[in-house]
């Protein structure tokens, strides 16, 4: 695999940010539509959920049926129907509302493919995907922390809104240095050359998994926070060093990606994980309770780039690949959404054993397909 002229790479790399801009705003944005009566609390949720489900399945559809031809006119046109859906959530609410934000996430699905696409055909796609996950996680943190101090202090949601539809527009520009087309991925080793062979299925599964673990235990982090006796302020200390981790996790991923054994470094890191998960359930000190935090933070980020390489050792042709972005999103939404079957008004232990569950499965599930590849003859030696 070559990789992309800078320009190119450069430019698929700005849209997939901006298409998972609302990754990270989803609490500035869904909260400041509550607050103005144009969605309920419980459709806060439905709303979010809504969202990312139509981003992972769109990501998934289309590196299963479009073709890597004509980019640039359908990246445009994806980030222009992604600015006027943006736009069109000015003027409505409820569930016209949360109809508006899934169509918002099929035109960012279509977005994230063209940039998973190109870290899946790029060189040392490890370090492609650290890059990604840094910058992304950087821009959220940035406008999470500028929108609601300035623009939204005189406009409300409304002008975070329209500021989403104006970096909207600045990707569909961006889209003009994208590559006219992508080099067309090897065929498939299966007996119709275009399914996923058993053990890709199994790895896009520990994924899912592996985010449904993430991502159940950080929306409870505050409530698991003050559960063990920290203070709000504490809290959102807790929350702030973890995402300041996280981007440390995604630089360290980008240097490091490349010299280490994706499934080692997995189960690793999962194996820390569920430390990590026993001391937060241990009452632990306010202290020990950040320390822990971070670790989980750190941890987050520096793994993902690693799920990339693991798909592509598990399935050369990179087809696999192509479906990280749907099994990450697919299992960043499905984790909340079973833990909050499991939780109580007052007590998420109920989440943290979802969660414990989810990760167990999904090292286990690593393991098997490591050894099993080790069988036939196709790991790669570790780096």
């Amino acid at each position: 695999m070559n990789a992309l002229p800078t320009r190119a790479g450069v430019a698929l790399q700005y849209i997939g940010v901006v298409a998972l801009l609302i990754a990270g705003l989803q609490p500035v944005i869904l909260g400041g539509l509550a607050g103005a009566g144009r969605l309920t609390v419980p459709q806060i949720g439905v709303a979010a959920t809504a969202e990312l489900l139509a981003l992972g399945l769109a990501c998934g559809i289309a590196a299963a049926l479009l073709k890597p031809s004509a980019m640039r006119i359908k990246l445009a046109a994806a980030c222009v129907g992604h600015a006027l859906c943006n736009l069109g959530s000015l003027w409505v609410s409820g569930g016209e509302l949360i109809a508006l934000r899934s169509l918002t996430g099929v035109f960012c699905g279509i977005m994230l493919w063209a940039t998973i696409g190109m870290i899946a055909r790029s060189t040392h796609p490890e370090r492609q995907a650290g890059i990604f996950v840094t910058v992304q996680t950087l821009a959220q943190l940035l406008l999470a922390a500028v929108l609601p101090r300035t623009v939204m202090v005189e406009g409300g949601v409304n002008a975070a809104l329209a500021c989403l539809a104006a970096i909207s527009l600045t990707a569909a520009v961006a889209a003009v240095w994208a590559p006219p087309a992508l080099r067309p991925l090897p065929k498939a080793e299966t007996a119709g050359g275009g399914s996923l062979t058993p053990l890709a299925w199994a790895g896009l599964a520990a994924v899912f998994l592996y985010m449904a673990f993430i991502v159940a235990i950080w929306v409870y982090l505050e409530p698991l926070a003050l559960r063990v006796g920290l203070t709000p302020a504490q809290a959102q200390g807790a929350v702030a060093a973890a995402l300041a981790m996280q981007v440390l996790g995604g630089a360290a991923a980008t240097f490091l990606g490349g010299r280490l054994s994706p499934p080692a470094v997995l189960v690793g890191a999962g194996l820390i994980n569920l430390g990590l998960l026993a001391g937060l359930a241990a009452s632990p000190t306010a202290t020990v309770f950040m320390a822990l935090v971070a670790a989980f933070g750190f941890l987050w980020l520096f793994v993902l780039p690693f799920h990339t390489a693991l798909l592509i050792r598990i399935d050369p042709t990179r087809h696999a690949a192509m479906q990280l972005g749907a099994a990450q999103l697919l299992g960043s939404s499905a984790g909340p959404l079973a833990a909050s079957l499991l939780v109580g008004d007052s007590d998420v232990a109920g989440a943290m054993r979802l969660a414990g569950v989810c990760l167990v499965l999904a090292l286990g599930l690593i393991v098997v397909v490591e050894a099993r590849l080790r069988r036939i003859g196709k790991a790669l030696p570790a780096a």
